[in-house]
C-alpha cells in the first residue's frame, strides 16, 4: 500500500479494506438497530404505519433506478477523453459515490427512525432536573446564557444560521468527498454518525429528557431574537410518544426526538474530524463548528452537559471507527485505474 507518513494513503489511493470494513460495521449497525426494534415493537404501543412501506419501496426504486441511468452514462464515456466526455464521467463517477452513500445509510436510517421513537416512547423519568443541576454545578444558568445572547440581535442570527446549517454542512462534506472519489472518506463520516446515533439512542432509552426550553419554560421576550419554537420542534411528539396511547410511526413525517446528548455537538466533531485532511480549511471549519455547537444552547434549547455528552459520543465513535480501520488492509488502489464508486 503507497503511503506518505505512516498509516497515511498518498492523494490519489483509496484503501479497499477499509470500505469493506467500514460497510460491514455499517450493515452490522443497521442489523443491530432493526434487531432491537423488531423484540421492542411488540411490547410498545408505538407501530409502525402501513404507509412506510410505500415510501422504503419507493426510495430503494429510486437508487435502483439512478443506478441504472448513471452506470449507463459512465460506461458509455468510457474510454472517451474528449473534454466533455471526460467531464460526464467524471460527473456519473461523483453520483455513483453518492448512491453507494445512499445504499448504506437509507436502511440505516429507516431501522433508526424506528429506534428512537421506541426510545422515546418509554416510561422513564425525565431527567431535565438533574441536567440541569449538573449545569449548576460546573457554573452555568441556563436562563441566564438564554437573555445573554438573546441581548445582541446580530449575535442571536450568527448562532440561529449555524444552528441550522448542520444539513448543509452534512451534504456539503458528502459532495466534496464525492466530487474526489473519496467513497472511504465519505463512509467513514458517515459510519462514524452510525455509531454516535446508535449510542445515542441507546442513552435517549436509559436517560430521557424533554429539553431546557420545555423544563425551564422561558418566556417569548427573553428569545425574541431566536426562532419561535426554538428548541420546541420535538415536544408535541414526544409528548405523544410518552403520553401511554397508540403512536404510529412514519418516517416521512420523523422529528429529531434527541435531547440529551446533543447530537449538533456531535455532527460538530464529526464534521471538523472529517476535513482534517485540508489544512486550509480545517481551522475555519472547526471555528463554524464550535459556533454552531455553542448555538445548541439557546436556539437548540439543549442544556450544557448535553454538548459535554455529544462531544464524548462523538470522541468516542471516532475511537471505534479508527479501531475498525486500524486492522490490517487490503491492497489500495489508484483512483484512476479503479473508480472507487464501482467498488
Amino acid at each position: 500500500m503507497p503511503k506518505g507518513r505512516p498509516g497515511v494513503l498518498l492523494e490519489g489511493w483509496v484503501d479497499m479494506g477499509s470500505i469493506r470494513r467500514l460497510v460491514c460495521l455499517s450493515l452490522s449497525l443497521t442489523a443491530l438497530i432493526a434487531a432491537a426494534s423488531f423484540v421492542w415493537l411488540p411490547h410498545s404501543k408505538v407501530y409502525i404505519d402501513p404507509s412506510n412501506a410505500w415510501l422504503v419501496t419507493k426510495a430503494f426504486c429510486v437508487v435502483a433506478g439512478l443506478y441504472g441511468v448513471v452506470g449507463l452514462v459512465a460506461r458509455r464515456v468510457r474510454g472517451d477523453e474528449t473534454g466533455p466526455a471526460r467531464l460526464i464521467g467524471r460527473l456519473a463517477g461523483m453520483a455513483l459515490t453518492l448512491l453507494n452513500l445512499c445504499a448504506i445509510t437509507i436502511p440505516f436510517g429507516c431501522a433508526f427512525g424506528v429506534f428512537i421513537c421506541l426510545a422515546s416512547a418509554n416510561g422513564r423519568p425525565l431527567i431535565d432536573g438533574d441536567l440541569a443541576a449538573i449545569d449548576l454545578a460546573l457554573g452555568f444558568d441556563w436562563p441566564s446564557f438564554l437573555a445573554l445572547t438573546n441581548r445582541n440581535p446580530t449575535i442571536s442570527a450568527i448562532l440561529v444560521a449555524t444552528y441550522h446549517s448542520a444539513g448543509y454542512q452534512m451534504l456539503a462534506l458528502a459532495l466534496v468527498h464525492a466530487s474526489m472519489g473519496r467513497l472511504d472518506r465519505l463512509l467513514e463520516f458517515s459510519v462514524a454518525c452510525a455509531v454516535c446515533l446508535t449510542i445515542t439512542g441507546t442513552i435517549v432509552a436509559l436517560f430521557p429528557a424533554e429539553g431546557a426550553y420545555a423544563y425551564f419554560k422561558p418566556t417569548a421576550e427573553t428569545f425574541s431574537n431566536f426562532t419561535t419554537d426554538a428548541g420546541m420542534w420535538h415536544y408535541p411528539t414526544l409528548l405523544k410518544l410518552r403520553s401511554g396511547e397508540p403512536f404510529a410511526i412514519v418516517l416521512s413525517e420523523a422529528q429529531p426526538l434527541v435531547t440529551f446528548p446533543s447530537f449538533h455537538s456531535s455532527i460538530g466533531v464529526l464534521v471538523a474530524y472529517s476535513v482534517r485532511w485540508w489544512r486550509f480549511v480545517f481551522w475555519p471549519v472547526v471555528l463554524l463548528e464550535a459556533v454552531m455547537i455553542v448555538s445548541t444552547i439557546p436556539e437548540g434549547g439543549h442544556h450544557l452537559i448535553d454538548l459535554i455528552a455529544g462531544i464524548v459520543v462523538a470522541a468516542v465513535s471516532i475511537f471505534v471507527v479508527r479501531s475498525v480501520l486500524a486492522t490490517r488492509s487490503a491492497p489500495a488502489v489508484p483512483m484512476t485505474s479503479r473508480p472507487l464508486s464501482n467498488s
